[in-house]
């Protein structure tokens, strides 16, 4: 099929490649006074191309440039969402605009959800790294074969890491249910099994399942809130996770833990004010109790303070690493 090629200056094509030059410089230095013409402009560029293209016209230098201008979207799209929040949000953007169905008009929910994942494989990695070092410290210090207990339950929680990452969850309460077959009273799973049963929204019988994981579980109740708290953090659920945190804390408020969870939790929302505060609390809890924790607080404060695009203290606040 012959294209037709478009040569006057005022013709829709060139109109197109006007608004592909404006694009290309908008989408480099956006910020909250342009945002909204650049969504706008990148909704006007794809009905353009939707009309050119019936109409026949030649377009295959404008696709790779629009295409470049879409990757850059994907591969970077921190700079447009902060302009958005700035410019009053994103959600009155889209209402401004209906109905702004491209995923231009959503790079919020995009990079929620990669911070999501991103902080879901640390999650993952972490509890892989742990039940690893669990399994060598046990055959060092014995001249038997692994407890079988142990190697089950290895094998679960690594499972369930897995299928949660996929957002598997009834593929995860599966395995969770079948190894409590083998260890019905094994705190961890209990506790899985409440986080999945909530996430499936069978609320009833995440209940019952919370009742019998906090009977079940050996530390203090400051403790099973802050587990519980990291086990719906793993799963996803931040709000959950947060209301278990300061569950934990209105019982203890000296439990280092629970702050490490809370700051966590902020850092994931990008709240760097509240997650340096969390950081800071843990590690001047922990300080004589747990010294392995003050390491772990430590180094998530140091990366926090290391990020770009940290909020300005107050004068006088500047934030400091504890010793």
């Amino acid at each position: 099929m012959a294209h037709i090629v478009e040569s006057r200056s005022d013709s829709p094509a060139n109109q197109l490649r006007d608004a592909l030059d404006r694009a290309e410089r908008l989408v480099v230095t956006v910020d909250r006074h342009t945002v909204e013409e650049l969504l706008v402009l990148l909704d006007a560029i794809r009905q353009r191309f939707v009309d050119l293209s019936a109409d026949g016209v030649d377009l295959r230098p404008e696709d790779v440039r629009w295409r470049s201008i879409h990757n850059r979207l994907m591969s970077k799209p921190g700079p447009i969402v902060k302009a958005a929040a700035a410019a009053g949000g994103y959600a009155s953007l889209r209402a401004k605009h209906p109905p702004a169905e491209d995923i231009w008009w959503h790079l919020d929910s995009f990079v929620a959800q990669r911070r999501r994942k991103a902080a879901l494989r640390l999650v993952t990695t972490i509890v892989a790294i742990v039940a690893g070092a669990a399994i060598l410290y046990y055959a060092i210090n014995t001249l038997f074969p692994p407890d079988p207990t142990a190697v089950r339950m290895v094998n679960a929680t690594s499972s369930i890491s897995q299928l949660i990452q996929q957002e598997r969850w009834d593929d995860a309460l599966a395995v969770v249910d079948e190894a409590l077959t083998e260890l019905p009273d094994e705190p961890e799973l209990l506790l899985w099994r409440t986080v999945l049963l909530a996430r499936l929204g069978r609320s009833e019988e995440a209940a019952t399942a919370l009742d019998k994981a906090q009977n079940a579980y050996p530390g203090s109740p400051a403790l099973f809130w802050t587990s519980l708290g990291n086990t719906r953090f793993q799963a996803a659920d931040l709000d959950g996770a947060e209301a278990a945190g300061q569950q934990a804390i209105a019982l203890d408020p000296d439990e280092p833990q629970a702050y490490l969870l809370l700051g966590g939790l902020a850092e994931m929302r990008g709240d760097m004010n509240t997650a340096i505060e969390m950081f800071e609390k843990t590690v001047s809890l922990a300080e004589e109790s747990s010294p392995e924790l003050v390491v772990i607080a430590k180094v998530r404060l140091a990366q926090v303070l290391q990020r770009p695009n940290l909020p300005t203290p107050s004068a006088g606040e500047t934030p400091t690493l504890a010793p």
